[in-house]
């Protein structure tokens, strides 16, 4: 999902770390040169060497076909199980592709169509009057955050039907006139898969068995359900503030389904991205339409439906979605103008798998020109959409007082504090040893009734990325400090970013 946690979800219980692993040996590759499979082994290797990631799945295809594919590090921590080619990895908001994929399905076979209104199959539902699917499809329902409420940490522990996770928020008002804003939205997605449900007869997950995986060969993916365990299923970490690998916090995967609860691999993943862009599911009319982007108001405006469609400095096209839950990223980028699959899977909730894209990206397709340093791609220069000056000040005072060893507890929103273990001040206390920072916003994340605002943050011995949430009655909804991994060769300028793929490159949500 874009993240299917909150901010505060950052924030876990405390477990024991592990060494790193060099990458898992593979067979032989065809069609990269030796120098560029070393150059990719090297942002592997560099993706696992501190707090970013435990483990990382990268991979490569041309044509629809695998010809690079690596993993580095750990899928499983405690047991220093190694990451490997084939591992599979919770991929989040990359379920969302299917979950438009399986609505446009339905409309070609004649069973809705994008434009009805969400009363015709889901009448109980409500201002279900008001929004049509095409809304739910480009985030432009206006429906509030399931993710976003303050008892979404404890209701997450149990297990819940789509009509259950849906009706924590549905009731409240409308966040904007369907149509007229875009705000990204997870309750949109797990609405359209009670529409799936309704027209088809069948549960999301067997709909997508049934008429994608299975049809597809894809072996290795299913939707998670509950806490249901396969082989080689990565197992999921988040690190609190550069501190040590924890068990990401708990959620059951029945508050994902369509929004973010597929458990994939890049093999797999590659078969899809071939089917889908080569018309084996969907007619010409729809693929034009998922692949379309529309802008709507000011916020991401390359997005389709489930889809970003950007144009890199070279001029090339992206096509992409990323993904994140409390404990696991991924991101599947094509570039079609270079005959490109880009496909990174890791097992951290906030590893920045736009930068490492753009590494890869980079080493296959040179820039003609350098760029200035830019460690993640959303680092723009233009003024931030949603800023507000006092809250940036506010965010900013929060982790320097934290650095100094303060945190004001009777600021932070209940589930926050109670996450706030005292190994997590240790680690915030800890980042003073790094020298005093420099703040630069890089993104506002609107989800009400949360904000979340998104810094790099620079110190003279490291730079990082702040993230401070922040609900609309002033409470701190949660905060996290991520490592940013300099993916620069030595000697050389950082590779020039590609797009990003996601409205908000920060930390985990589906």
């Amino acid at each position: 999902m874009k993240r299917i946690a909150t901010l505060s979800m950052l924030i876990a219980i405390l477990c024991s770390g592990a060494g790193v692993h060099a990458q898992t040996p593979a067979a032989p590759q065809t069609g990269l040169t030796a120098a560029q499979s070393a150059a990719i082994d090297e942002i592997g290797r560099r993706s696992v060497a501190g707090t970013a990631t435990p483990g990382v799945t990268i991979a490569v295809a041309r044509g629809g076909s695998i010809v690079y594919a690596k993993g580095f590090g750990d899928r499983d921590v405690e047991n220093a199980v190694p990451a490997a080619p084939d591992t599979r990895y919770p991929i989040g908001s990359n379920t969302k592709q299917f979950t438009a994929t399986a609505i446009l399905m339905l409309q070609d076979e004649g069973k809705l169509n994008v434009d009805d209104r969400l009363s015709k199959y889901l009448p109980e539902i409500p201002h279900s009057r008001d929004v049509k699917i095409r809304n739910l499809l480009n985030h432009s329902g206006g429906y509030a955050e399931y993710t976003e409420i303050q008892t979404f940490d404890e209701l997450g522990n149990r297990p819940a039907t789509l009509a259950h996770v849906v009706g924590t928020v549905d009731s409240r008002p409308l966040a904007f006139v369907p149509g007229k804003n875009r705000q990204y939205s997870n309750t949109g997605y797990e609405l359209l898969s009670m529409v799936i449900e309704r027209v088809s007869g069948m549960s999301y997950k067997d709909f997508l068995q049934r008429r994608i995986f299975t049809p597809l060969g894809m072996t290795s993916t299913y939707v998670r359900d509950s806490d249901d365990t396969q082989p080689n299923v990565a197992t999921e970490y988040d690190s609190f503030a550069l501190g040590p690998w924890e068990h990401a916090l708990h959620i059951d995967y029945t508050w994902f389904a369509g929004a973010g609860a597929i458990i994939s691999n890049v093999q797999d993943l590659a078969k899809w991205n071939a089917a889908l862009d080569g018309g084996k599911l969907l007619s010409k009319r729809s693929l034009t339409e998922m692949m379309t982007p529309v802008k709507i108001g000011a916020a991401f405006p390359d997005y389709g439906f489930a889809i970003m469609v950007s144009k890199l400095e070279n001029g090339h096209r992206m096509v992409s979605h990323g993904g994140n839950t409390t404990g696991a990223a991924s991101q599947d980028a094509r570039f079609p103008d270079d005959d490109l699959n880009i496909m990174v899977l890791a097992n951290s909730g906030a590893f920045d798998y736009n930068s490492a894209v753009s590494a890869v990206y980079n080493v296959l397709v040179p820039s003609p020109r350098p760029a200035s340093p830019s460690p993640r791609p959303s680092a723009a220069a233009k003024p931030v959409a949603g800023a507000n000056a006092a809250v940036t000040a506010a965010a900013e005072r929060w982790l320097d007082e934290a650095v100094a060893g303060h945190v004001d507890l009777a600021r932070m929103r209940p589930d926050a504090r109670a996450r706030m273990q005292p190994a997590h001040r240790a680690a915030l206390r800890a980042l003073a040893a790094f020298g005093p920072r420099t703040y630069k916003l890089l993104n506002v994340d609107r989800r009400p009734p949360s904000t979340g605002y998104e810094f790099l943050v620079t110190t003279p011995k490291k730079t990082f990325v702040y993230v401070y949430g922040r609900d609309d009655n002033g409470a701190v909804s949660g905060a996290g400090v991520i490592e940013v991994v300099d993916y620069a060769p030595h000697g050389a300028p950082s590779p020039p970013p590609v797009a990003s793929p996601q409205p908000v490159a920060a930390p985990p949500k589906p």
